[in-house]
């Protein structure tokens, strides 16, 4: 009796442990927005100051200059095919820094 009352809190205690937390993938870098003008898949970009490379969407950086200051708070979708080693992205929020 005390084995299965051990083996259930145990199974408790580690099904507990295992929750999804979304906001661990959340991430916050500062960085350079990038628009090349053109239409391919990599012409709006976020270059961090950590090195990686942010493939954004028109949208989430229209209202900025190339060349601008950011604070951006994102999720990583996963990795571009077509413009390595960009990572695609979904903004959170985007900020201009002063």
């Amino acid at each position: 009796m005390t084995r299965k009352i051990f083996i259930g809190l145990a199974l408790v205690f580690a099904l507990s442990c295992n929750k999804d937390n979304d906001d661990d993938s959340i991430r916050q870098e500062k960085g350079n927005v990038w628009l090349s003008g053109g239409l391919a898949y990599c012409a709006e970009q976020i270059h961090l100051d950590n090195g990686d490379t942010l493939i954004v969407n028109l949208e989430d950086v229209i209202s900025f200059k190339s060349g601008v200051r950011v604070n951006v708070k994102y999720n990583e979708i996963g990795i571009n095919e077509f413009c390595p080693p960009g990572i695609d992205c979904e903004i959170i929020d985007i900020k201009k820094i002063k």
